[in-house]
């Protein structure tokens, strides 16, 4: 858990280094709103994207749980405010991240709680 909230508190911050630090060379990150990105380059891309669609964006994930065999589950929200129109907006995440050797492998955020607590063999 405490990896996965470094992880985020990087990116709030906008520290690529130190969210890529954290994040295996060969990660698989699947947001739910762009599709796949595979590797650190895939994850500079999706971050890239994000700083070119929004403006003081940020992840709040208040509920984190350890699901043992090195997963985590994290549910929150995203905020930010569109560079060309000015709105502010609000997703849901709901995330299933998977460790190995202290590094984020696989990160997919299923935009849905239920979703994503079905998949990590949980019930609300």
């Amino acid at each position: 858990m405490e990896r996965f909230l470094e992880a985020a508190d990087a990116f709030n911050r906008g520290d690529i280094e130190a969210v890529l630090a954290r994040y295996d060379p060969n990660i698989v990150f699947e947001p739910t709103v762009a599709g796949t990105y595979v590797g650190h380059d895939g994850v500079e891309a999706f971050l890239r994207d994000l700083v070119d669609l929004f403006v003081d964006f940020r992840t709040d994930y208040p509920d984190v749980r350890d699901l043992g065999d090195d997963r985590v589950l994290a549910l929150g929200t995203a905020h930010g405010r569109g560079v060309e129109s000015g709105v502010e907006t609000e997703l849901t995440l709901a995330v299933v991240a998977t460790f190995r050797d202290g590094l984020l492998t696989h990160f997919k955020d299923y935009g849905d709680t239920g979703q994503a607590l079905e998949a990590a063999g949980l019930s609300e």
